[in-house]
């Protein structure tokens, strides 16, 4: 992966200690990259001289920040920084976390917002934040639904390949809960494909007659599905050229700060 120079350099205020900043720098750079890096490669990114990369990297080994690689003289991130992120993570609430983000999106739409994790084949719906309106969805706290009939649910499902997604539902029977519930294997297969391809899934009356509903996968550190959120409401409110234009934008960028704040990077919040 090719690391352009001007998004790698952090601005230096009159306050920063100067190896501190080169060396968060470092450590910032072997993160965003999915291979390692040589002295020289490091040296050429940062713009800094080989000596001060040396001694900074000498330090960071020695700490366990980073590794290392004697066979071919590369370095890479340390175990020490899997251990921080790792705690950093553990002391993340979900619930806590995803409120002030689900929130600001139901602010946005005025549609009831959810976030729900993926549970061998089912979704369990952990929050909501109820919209204004009168007419609204029932409340699905504490529900425990199938993956496939819901858009919280094929949202996280996408994130598997499907050989993982059809052994999920092996001899297990598609319960007809709607209108418009997905009948087969098959037929959710078809629809994953699209969800991986537009970002965003629907359900749209397969959980619920006459509720539309539109998800996002929610992402760790470590690129692994922990949750998903939705926004769901009554058809007449969500039709197909609003969840379109309006609404699945902003559930995805939601699902992308809040897949930010548990760490993950793999989106590019500097583009334009």
């Amino acid at each position: 992966m090719r690391v352009e120079k001007n998004k790698v350099k952090r601005e230096k205020s009159e306050y920063a200690v100067q190896a501190v900043s080169n060396a968060i720098d470092i450590l910032e750079l072997l993160g965003n990259c999915e291979h390692e890096l040589s002295m020289s490669e490091i040296v050429s990114t940062l713009e800094l001289t080989k000596s001060n990369v040396n001694k900074l990297l000498a330090n960071l080994e020695r700490y366990g920040y980073v590794e290392h690689n004697k066979y071919t003289g590369n370095f890479r991130l340390g175990v020490k920084t899997f251990q921080i992120s790792q705690a950093y993570i553990n002391k993340l609430n979900l619930i806590d976390i995803s409120n002030q983000v689900l929130t600001d999106l139901k602010n946005k739409l005025n549609e009831s917002t959810y976030i729900g994790v993926l549970r061998h084949g089912n979704v369990v719906y952990l929050n909501v934040i109820e919209t204004d309106e009168p007419v609204r969805v029932m409340p699905r706290i504490g529900n425990v639904g199938p993956a496939y009939a819901t858009a919280i649910g094929k949202a996280q499902l996408s994130t598997l390949n499907d050989k993982e997604i059809t052994s999920l539902y092996e001899n297990k029977e598609f319960r007809k809960l709607a209108d418009k519930t997905i009948p087969n294997i098959d037929e959710l297969l078809k629809d994953i494909t699209n969800v991986r391809e537009c970002g965003y899934a629907l359900d749209l009356e397969e959980y619920e007659n006459d509720v539309h509903c539109v998800a996002a996968p929610v992402l760790d550190f470590m690129g692994k599905v922990i949750a998903g959120i939705s926004v769901s409401g009554p058809k007449v409110r969500m039709s197909m050229e609003r969840i379109e234009n309006e609404i699945a934008p902003l559930l995805i960028e939601a699902a992308q700060i809040l897949s930010g704040k548990f760490g993950y990077m793999g989106y590019d919040y500097t583009a334009e």
